[in-house]
């Protein structure tokens, strides 16, 4: 095999590996952390294993992405968070999140209170709320979330190309280089 031939297989192979990245992307929002994590060619991670640790604590929360590859949590603490993306074979990435970032966390007892429950009679069969409110106050929340994870993915996306274009001139810089070093060997 000529070493033009291994040096092509080279880079070929490391665009590929690049390729198989996965992504974790997080974004705190009133008293969560919401986080989507996706491979490098947009597919969701899907129920893969998600861990929080405090540099004060250690280990706080295991986690799980849903079906679209994301995550939601109340931070316990106000300390700054690691987030550890666990994707599979060899597919690791991680974030982390400054505590000045966080909301005041409130006093969480992760033990449920034991409640007496007393039965009240019901004076009126009539909703307070009726179901197209509800309906409505959701939808407008769940797009309100949506739209700026959208925005904060496609700052993502915009610099990750970057990244791609600089890399692939670097490949082509490199290509030549080699060639013209197999060039002037072949005239010594």
């Amino acid at each position: 095999m000529s070493k033009t031939r291994i040096v092509i297989s080279v880079l070929l192979l490391g665009s590929m590996l690049l390729a198989h990245r996965v992504n974790i992307f997080t974004q705190v929002e009133r008293d969560s952390v919401i986080g989507q994590c996706y491979y490098n060619d947009g597919t969701p991670v899907r129920m893969q294993k998600v861990d929080v640790f405090s540099s004060t604590d250690g280990k706080l929360l295991e986690l799980e992405t849903d079906s679209a590859g994301y995550f939601r949590f109340a931070p316990p603490v106000k300390a700054d968070l690691k987030i550890v993306l666990y994707a599979g074979t060899g597919h690791q990435s991680e974030t982390t999140i400054k505590a000045s970032d966080l909301p005041e966390v409130k006093n969480i007892n992760f033990e449920r209170p034991k409640v007496a429950r007393k039965t009240v009679e019901a004076k009126d069969e009539r909703p307070l709320v009726d179901e197209e409110s509800i309906r409505r106050i959701v939808e407008e929340v769940v797009e309100e979330k949506y739209n700026a994870l959208e925005e904060l993915i496609v700052k993502h996306q915009r610099s990750t190309s970057l990244i791609t274009i600089i890399g692939g001139i670097g490949y082509i810089v490199g290509i030549f280089g080699l060639l013209f070093f197999l060039r002037y060997r072949k005239r010594q």
